[in-house]
C-alpha cells in the first residue's frame, strides 16, 4: 500500500507540491525568527505608550523567536523525510555479492 501511494505522490506531482510547501514554510518561520523579537519589542514599545503603568522599559526577548525555530526545524525535517522516501530509493544488495546493487521497488 506504501508503494502506491509513493507512486501516486510521485507521479501526480502532489509530493513535489507538497515538498515545496513544507519547505517555505520552514523558510518562512526561520527568517521569523529574527523578525519576532523585534516585532515583539515594537508592540511592547507601544503598549508602554498608551499604558505607562510599568515603570520598566521592554527590551528585545529571544525566547519569543524560540516557538518559530522550532517549527522551522519541525517543517524542515519532515520536507527532508518526505524528500528522501519520495525521491531517493533505498538500495539493496542482492546475494553474496557486495559488488551488485539493485534499487528496492
Amino acid at each position: 500500500m506504501l508503494h502506491r501511494l509513493k507512486t501516486a505522490l510521485v507521479d501526480s506531482y502532489v509530493g513535489a507540491v507538497a515538498l515545496g510547501y513544507l519547505l517555505g514554510e520552514g523558510v518562512e518561520q526561520i527568517t521569523s525568527v529574527f523578525i519576532a523579537p523585534f516585532s515583539q519589542w515594537v508592540q511592547l514599545k507601544e503598549l508602554h505608550r498608551i499604558s505607562p503603568q510599568s515603570a520598566h522599559d521592554p527590551g528585545f526577548s529571544l525566547l519569543s523567536s524560540l516557538p518559530h525555530l522550532a517549527q522551522g526545524i519541525f517543517y524542515v525535517l519532515i520536507a527532508l523525510a518526505l524528500l528522501r522516501w519520495l525521491y531517493f530509493p533505498i538500495k539493496v544488495k542482492i546475494g553474496s555479492r557486495p559488488d551488485i546493487e539493485e534499487t528496492a521497488l
